[in-house]
């Protein structure tokens, strides 16, 4: 095991079961919300007209992105040690740095995401593909997406501080993942791998 890894469990190891069963809660929460977006979506997509398709996928994209456990509720560490805002004896700014330092593992994780966001958003542009293919594409994507999240939720209970930061990192990677770039801009693409970039140093 590297020192760093020996790092991570050290600080897993300080989170108490109070502010653990509280981040898992409120991950749950969010995958079960989106969860029922994803059906909407699912329904939905059958009747879209070719024109809307794009909108479409920019709605989901920025559903998915909206459901994602980035907040301070989905951070056991948060909880536990941002009551006063002053993140003393926390494990995840000892090893990747307090996430309000502009060169924090955190801060250029979520920089990178609202980037991402904010392209999704902007994006005016045409489908790159056919309609008959952006169809296949969302209609995969929702699915896959919906089972990521439904596995999150059944492997949550049983997870320890340390598999539910290594769970939230590998979701919000697979979840990235599963943006159906090929039906958005050229700068959504290159905004999804810097996203993805960022989260090898997430946990």
């Amino acid at each position: 095991m590297t020192d760093h890894a020996q790092e991570l469990e050290a600080a897993a190891r300080d989170i108490d079961l109070e502010s653990l069963q509280a981040a898992k809660s409120a991950v749950a929460a969010s995958c079960q919300e989106y969860i029922r977006w994803a059906d909407l979506f699912s329904r939905r997509l059958e009747t879209v007209e070719a024109e809307k398709l794009h909108k479409f996928a920019r709605a989901f994209s920025l559903t998915l992105l909206g459901h994602l456990p980035t907040r301070p509720g989905t951070c056991p560490f948060c909880i536990q040690y941002d009551r006063d805002k002053s993140c003393t004896g926390c494990g995840y700014a000892a090893t990747h740095g307090r996430c309000d330092a502009e060169d924090s593992a955190f801060s250029l994780f979520i920089e990178a995401f609202q980037e991402l966001g904010r392209a999704i958003y902007q994006d005016t542009g045409e489908l790159g593909c056919s309609p008959h293919d952006a169809r296949m594409h969302l209609n995969l994507f929702i699915k896959v997406s919906r089972d990521v999240a439904m596995r999150l939720q059944e492997e949550l209970p049983s997870a320890s501080a340390l598999r539910l930061m290594e769970l939230k990192a590998a979701y919000l990677d697979a979840m990235i993942w599963l943006i159906p770039g090929l039906l958005l801009s050229e700068e959504v693409r290159e905004k999804c791998l810097l996203v993805r970039r960022t989260l090898l140093n997430y946990w």
